[in-house]
Formats: structure tokens, sequence, C-alpha cells
């Protein structure tokens, strides 16, 4: 199966896209290239529309990382086919193809995340055809590269139209009810922790929302200060709660990246 795979890719980071161009040829695929949305793509008026509407004042590059996301999801939630969705700094293994077009042609899922970062919480465990997925748990998801069914894609635009904007990745946990994996061991890794898995990264590692020389926005009135903390709140609580429900038939711990080219 042709499985597309957008690339987010902001203009400024030129020898990121050079990376990623290099990358898929020798991968043997031809990406989407979806322009990021940057800062100076929305007013500010637009920006305090959605910058209160998580657990804590959002900057800017935050925003505009989420609203990169939602485009490519209204594509997918239009489509019939599974795609990938990677953000421009990561690194892809070997097998990488090979593994996508498995999982496309095979897995039931709405979601599988494809990344190795930090530890993850896992639990019960599926085959497809030579990949094992484990199904995800407490915020073990990342938005740097996944694969995002038709239905998993509306489940988040419906999310999206209910609770608004929030750290893309934060998002992607909130989800209740859906068919969330983890592909174990990884065939993607960000370049700011390849490190970790004993590889060089290949060009500027830092996070571009992490270097924002702008704060996150003030709010403007009590009230909304009051109800973001609410919301963190019942946040942690049901974290809390699926914690205790999940103790027994989940496992905390790292996600090992395989490169295949490197075995």
């Amino acid at each position: 199966m042709s499985v597309p795979v957008y690339i987010i890719t902001l203009a400024s980071a030129t020898q990121r896209r050079a990376f990623q161009e290099v990358q898929a040829q020798h991968l043997g695929f031809s990406p989407i290239w979806h322009p990021a949305m940057g800062v100076n793509d929305f007013s500010d008026d637009i920006f305090l529309q959605h910058a209160f509407s998580w657990q804590r004042p959002l900057k800017k590059t935050e925003v505009a990382c989420f609203m990169s996301h939602l485009q490519i999801w209204r594509n997918i939630a239009a489509g019939t086919t599974p795609a990938v969705v990677l953000e421009d700094d990561v690194i892809l293994g070997g097998n990488w193809l090979e593994s996508i077009q498995t999982l496309a042609s095979h897995a039931q899922a709405d979601f599988i995340c494809l990344e190795a970062w930090g530890k993850k919480v896992l639990g019960v465990e599926q085959t497809v055809d030579h990949l094992k997925l484990q199904s995800l748990c407490l915020n073990s998801a990342g938005a740097a590269a996944y694969m995002l069914w038709p239905a998993g894609a509306q489940r988040l635009l419906l999310q999206y139209e209910r609770y608004g904007v929030a750290l893309a990745d934060a998002f992607i946990n909130q989800v209740d009810g859906w068919s969330a994996w983890q592909l174990v061991p990884a065939n993607v890794v960000q370049m700011n922790v390849a490190p970790l898995y004993g590889i060089l990264p290949p060009t500027h590692s830092d996070s571009l929302i992490a270097r924002e020389k702008y704060p996150s926005a003030v709010p403007p009135a009590i009230g909304i200060i009051f109800i973001m903390k609410w919301r963190r709140f019942k946040g942690e609580l049901n974290k809390a709660l699926r914690r205790v429900s999940m103790f027994w038939c989940t496992k905390r711990g790292y996600v090992p990246y395989l490169d295949y080219d490197h075995q």
C-alpha cells in the first residue's frame, strides 16, 4: 500500500529540510512537504483566541505547531487511507518504509506512535506481521512521528472542536477510547534525543519552540487563570485514576530504537 507521508517543514529550517530530502531519497519515498505555520502567519488576535485553551498559557510557536498538525489531520480525515505525520527533526530507521507499508496494510488502529522518546507506559501487545505493537497509556504518545487513520483523525478533530488548542503531544494523549499503539522497537528518533541512542544528530537539534524569544501570553483576567488551573487539576486527576485502573496490565520503561541499517 502506498502511504502518504507528510513532513512538517519550517521555512527557516533549511538544514533540516535538506536532511529530510536526502533521507527520503535514501529510503525510497516521496514526502508531502507541509509548510509549518509560523508565528507571523496569524495575528495576535487569533493567537489570543487559542492561547488560554489548555492547562497553562501557550506560546505563539506552540499554537503554530498545533495548527500545523491540525491542517494535516483534516486532510487525513477527508481521505480513506492511513498516513504518516513527521516533524522535520526526526531520524528514520533503515527499515522504516517497509514497516510503514506493513502497518498500513495490516494494522487495525487509529493511531500508532513511531518514535522513541523517554519513558512510556505501555500495555497489551499485538503482532502485525513481524512487527510488535503495544497499547499506549498515560501520556506516552508523541507528535514528532506517528501514523494516523481517518477514524483517528476524526476523533482528533472532534476533540479540537470541543476543547480547542493544546500542546500537540498532550492533545493526542488526551484522546479517550481510541485504538492507540506504540511500535516496539521504534523506528524513528528525534534529533534532540538521538545521542541517548548512540546517534550523532546530523544538523541543529534544538527545539525551535524552546528557543522562542517571546514568553507565553499573559491571561487577561483572574477567571481565566482559575479555569486553566481547574483544567490542570482535572487532567492530573484523570491520569491518576487511569494509572490505578491500569496498574496490573501496564509497564513503564524506555522504548528501544532499532535502525536495521546498523545492526
